[in-house]
Parts: C-alpha cells; sequence; structure tokens
C-alpha cells in the first residue's frame, strides 16, 4: 500500500512552538522547500490498526510484526507467549522503547530494581545498557519495540552465545569501558499511565536523548469531560480542544508539519484523531499513526473519557505551521 499527496513546492511557514513546549520565541517565518508527493513507503501507513494484527495471527501466542521502519527508526509489534523469557542484551549508542498493551513482561534493567510492565506501561532502556525481560502470568505479552533503524543487539559473554543469524557468524570480542547510560530526568526506565492517573497525575515526556523522543500526552476532547479532574479549568494539557479543523488542505493554513523528520504516535489509551492530507482517522488504543517528513497533520483527543497519544520521534523538531497566502 502507497498513499501519496500533491501539494505546492515552495509554502511559507511560521514556526509555532516545540514539542517540548519550551517558552514561546518570538514567531518568524521561513521558506520551505515542501515536497510535491509525501508518500508512504511500506511498511508504512497513516493508520495501523492492532485489532487487524490480533485478526492475522489468531489464535497465536507468539508472532512479531515490523509495522515502521524509516531511515531513521523501526517499530515492531511483537506477541509474547507466557513463560518466554529473553536473555541479556544492549543495544549500542541507541536506546530502546517498549510499549505494552496486554499481559505482563518482569524486567531487570542494569542499576535499576525489577519491576512488572502492563497494561499502559512505557519502558525506556537507554543505551549501552544491559536488560533482559520475562512474560509473566498466563496470557501473552502484546507490545511495541521501538529502536533505531539498522539496530543491533550485542549480548554479554557471561551468557550463553546467541544462535547465529543467517551469514553470520557469532563472534565473541571485547568492549573496554562500557558504563550504562545514566537516566537523567524526565528520562525514567518505566511510567505507568493507568497508575499515574489513579495518582491524580497524567502523561508527559517519558524519553529525551538525543536519538529518541517521547512524550504520552494525556487529555479530554472535552474539557468538561465528567473524568476530567482539571473540568472548567481550562490551560494546556487539561482537555482544552485544538481549533477546529475540517481537512487539512495543503494550500491554506491547517496542521503543522516537520521539514526534517517523521512525527508518529501509538495511542496508549483511549482514541485519537488524527487528520492527514491524506485523510481523517480516528485510531483506538493501539493503534498507530505516521506522518512522514513535510506530512501537514493535526491531532486531537476524540470520543469521551480521557485518551493519550505517545508523540515519537528521533529528534526533537519544531511544529512549523502553514502561513495563509498573501499575509
Amino acid at each position: 500500500m502507497s498513499a501519496r499527496v500533491r501539494s505546492v513546492t515552495l509554502v511559507v511557514f511560521l514556526v509555532a512552538s516545540t514539542w517540548l513546549g519550551a517558552q514561546e520565541a518570538p514567531k518568524q517565518e521561513f521558506w520551505v522547500q515542501k515536497v510535491k508527493t509525501v508518500a508512504y513507503v511500506p511498511p508504512n501507513k497513516p493508520h495501523t490498526k492492532l485489532a487487524d494484527l490480533k485478526a492475522k495471527y489468531k489464535n497465536q501466542a507468539t508472532w512479531k510484526e515490523t509495522v515502521l521502519k524509516d531511515k531513521e527508526s523501526q517499530a515492531d509489534y511483537v506477541s509474547m507467549a507466557p513463560g518466554t523469557k529473553v536473555s541479556p542484551r544492549l543495544h549500542p549508542a541507541t536506546p530502546t522503547l517498549f510499549v505494552v498493551f496486554e499481559g505482563e513482561m518482569r524486567w531487570r534493567i542494569e542499576n535499576q530494581e525489577e519491576f512488572t510492565a502492563k497494561r499502559g506501561s512505557m519502558v525506556h532502556v537507554p543505551a549501552w545498557t544491559i536488560f533482559s525481560y520475562d512474560v509473566v502470568g498466563a496470557a501473552p505479552a502484546v507490545f511495541i519495540e521501538v529502536n533505531a533503524a539498522h539496530y543491533e543487539p550485542v549480548y554479554p559473554a557471561t551468557s550463553p552465545a546467541p544462535a547465529a543469524l543467517p551469514g553470520r557468524v557469532v563472534t565473541k570480542t571485547r568492549f573496554d569501558g562500557r558504563t550504562p547510560t545514566p537516566y537523567v530526568a524526565p528520562n525514567r526506565p518505566h511510567f505507568n499511565l493507568h497508575d499515574s492517573i489513579a495518582a491524580g497525575r497524567g502523561g508527559g515526556v517519558f524519553v529525551r536523548t538525543g536519538h529518541m523522543y517521547a512524550n504520552a500526552n494525556f487529555g479530554f476532547a472535552d474539557p468538561n469531560d465528567p473524568a476530567n479532574p482539571n473540568r472548567g479549568r481550562g490551560g494546556a494539557g487539561r482537555g482544552t480542544p485544538p481549533p477546529p479543523i475540517a481537512t487539512i488542505n495543503p494550500n491554506v493554513p491547517g496542521g503543522h508539519m516537520h521539514p526534517d523528520n517523521v512525527e508518529w504516535w501509538i495511542v496508549l489509551t483511549g482514541q485519537i484523531s488524527a487528520k492527514f492530507e491524506v485523510g481523517h482517522f480516528i485510531a483506538s488504543e493501539g493503534d498507530v499513526l505516521y506522518a512522514p517528513p513535510y506530512m501537514l497533520h493535526a491531532m486531537a483527543n476524540h470520543g469521551p473519557g480521557g485518551s493519550c497519544r505517545i508523540a515519537i520521534g528521533w529528534y526533537d523538531p519544531e511544529h512549523f505551521d502553514p502561513v495563509e497566502s498573501g499575509k
């Protein structure tokens, strides 16, 4: 499947605000070389549904499918049967993110206390940090694993050698001076959205490194939703809906884009509205939404109750908003 959209090559854009929510800078206008055709290259597509994957692998406890792969990152949907044990390993130079939707996983991360990840959990393993996990309980663990493109794990020689991959030779090597990457706030090893909500909190930035950004944006489509503890107060992040956008038209203002990298989302709970140049999508818990570079997009909470989308990128980009012609 390949989705494409035509648009103008040269557009004026306004730098609006950063993903990080930093203090607002003076607004400036720039010319951006927006590509004429924004293409989706498989396996990437605007909306991947967890329900479709579960139907595809019905009655299978163990399966894996790559749902996103580009020059920056790779995301694999994984199901592991109860009792599965993943041996110690690390990823040199780049972090890894896991998002859990079903089942339970018992985690061991170097220099951290053991913990159990469950539905609504995000697990962040920094670069150069040894980790392992087991699937515990009676149900399969269903989760997304996010890595840098072309990542490769290496395995401590204190454990048995792994099986050789096709065309590979397992070789013992030495690397002196390795130290686990420390967690510097807001980075944490584990965060569970549902536990956070029960404690009177919400989401927030969970990963901010030179190679990954992940922000759990939790809110309400209706600021006066009965489930919103901040109803009636308004304010950013408290359920205030964005200005309505009927469609995304590349020739008029609406949404924003990133000229330098992709932005994509994992729906952690509830429903999310995603308006792209290629269409309007309503995504549910476990679904993946994807906007390539230069794709105009507008995201919002949808439906009753709270909802959360994890905004993910490999860099920390600015939002570029289109400027109305003639202004």
